[in-house]
């Protein structure tokens, strides 16, 4: 990248730090950076059209809304230090050079993030602040290591995790305490600035209000969500797959940058399996940063060559939760009202579309990303590939969920289905569970027979992934 650095010799007079996804001003490395190396720091976000309009075809709207309620309580955050947090809307490029100009900017600040559309955009900001000779300064604040940090014997990055996992533990006196060092240099202007956009405006303009949703944006709500975890996940590793039994609701808020990395694993430090999904985390954003191809192909040569049978009709009933298999309809469900699904339920879903339908994972990775507020691509990806077979530390491709026999072990009262199914209310569990036999006793109830018959669709899968091993 251009222009990169993170030493000053003289204090600046005025700095620009540009809020992406660290929504926050506590424990913010780049924002307290800025504060440490300026005599003031103006605060900005900027929407952009390939983010939040129907050019992006992994728009969220229910993520698009939460990270508008997490900007309202940001601005209010930081309208209480004395600044002001000014969104606007247009091109980053045109943007920053605008407020250059227009605020006598000497060096310019954000955080660093790792997708591919990330790199190319901060690398034209830097190449932009390089013609007008200001300073550009980055911190890493997303991970609890930076990418590529953590390589295998041969210098790359490992594609298997528990090897990653125990490097990653052995950096773990790396991973920063939370820094919680007030701010108290952010400054506003009363000058006319172009292509402001209000977040009322924004919120109204750039998405629909789901008020089912099952978290709201914000550090207030982030904290009061990290506390109640804190008590309900103790033990986290005999309930986590438990698909009636809550969950940490944090997701989004690390997404968002709500709450830092480092404050959640201070928090959850001596919960081991906690501790491990955030080095998944991690894990999937070292396979995205070395392989970008990944976004729109099989990490594995392989698996490219796989002909999905991709039906149409299948995908839509999978989309609307009416496969006729309860578990996956109610995960289904769950995620089109909520914007949130369980993650055993993810697990669930994605391998009936992928080993079951036989539809590409590439279909379900964009649903997802459309639909839910916790949408991060490394992840989502990383995720999908994984179910497919595909990815990395992926399992392998003749592992294949039964609905049935997943329904019996992580919903075995079927609280879960009778939850988001409610056709199925009165229908006893057993039936529920071999409701692809039994739906023919159940002429009156208005739920879906099976769409398919899963015997037949394993076999099919099998020989759709030998066709290409053997």
């Amino acid at each position: 990248m251009t222009s990169l650095n993170n030493k000053v010799t003289n204090k600046l007079e005025t700095g620009l730090f540009i809020f992406r996804r660290d929504l926050r001003i506590i424990d913010n490395i780049g924002l307290l950076d800025a504060c440490s190396k300026c005599s003031k720091v103006y605060t900005v976000f900027i929407f952009t059209p390939e983010q939040v309009t129907g050019a992006n075809k992994f728009k969220s709207d229910n993520a698009v809304q939460f990270m508008i309620e997490s900007l309202q309580d940001l601005a209010s955050a930081i309208s209480k230090k004395g600044g002001h947090l000014y969104t606007f809307y247009g091109k980053n490029d045109a943007i920053v050079k605008q407020l250059i100009t227009a605020l006598d900017i000497d060096g310019i600040f954000f955080n660093m993030d790792y997708s591919p559309y990330a790199i190319e955009r901060d690398e034209s900001i830097a190449a932009l602040a390089d013609k007008m000779d200001i300073q550009v300064f980055t911190s890493q604040d997303y991970y609890l290591l930076e990418p590529g940090t953590v390589l295998n014997g041969s210098k790359q990055v490992y594609q298997k995790f528990t090897p990653f996992y125990n490097s990653a533990s052995a950096y773990s006196n790396h991973v920063l305490p939370p820094n919680n060092k007030a701010i108290t240099n952010l400054t506003k202007t009363s000058k006319n600035l172009a292509h402001t956009l209000s977040l009322d405006t924004a919120l109204s303009r750039f998405t629909t209000d789901n008020p089912n949703i099952m978290v709201k944006g914000g550090r207030q709500e982030a904290i009061l969500n990290l506390k109640a975890a804190t008590k309900s996940q103790t033990h986290y590793s005999k309930t986590h797959n438990d698909l009636f039994k809550s969950t940490t609701r944090l997701s989004a808020s690390i997404k968002f940058g709500c709450i830092s990395i480092r404050e959640v694993y201070k928090v959850f430090r001596n919960n081991t399996d906690l501790i491990r999904q955030l080095w998944w985390r991690d894990f999937y954003a070292n396979i995205l940063y070395a392989y970008p191809r990944v976004l729109g192909s099989a990490l594995k040569p392989n698996y490219r060559k796989l002909r999905w049978h991709n039906n149409t009709t299948w995908f839509k009933c999978w989309t609307k939760g009416q496969t006729g298999y309860p578990i996956v309809d109610a995960g289904m469900r769950q995620l089109n009202t909520t914007g949130y699904m369980h993650n055993r339920a993810r697990l669930i879903v994605a391998s009936f579309l992928v080993k079951t339908l036989l539809i590409s994972w590439e279909h379900g990775e964009q649903y997802f990303a459309k639909m839910l507020t916790d949408y991060d691509p490394a992840s989502n990806n990383g995720n999908w590939q994984w179910i497919a077979g595909s990815g990395a530390d992926s399992q392998p491709y003749f592992r294949i969920f039964s609905p049935k026999e997943q329904n019996k072990n992580f919903d075995p009262d079927c609280e879960y289905i009778k939850q988001w199914i409610p056709e199925l209310k009165d229908v006893p569990v057993k039936d529920i569970i071999n409701w692809d036999t039994e739906y023919v006793n159940y002429k009156d109830i208005k739920y879906v027979k099976p769409i398919c018959d899963f015997a037949k669709q394993k076999g099919l899968a099998l020989k759709m992934y030998e066709a290409v091993f053997h």
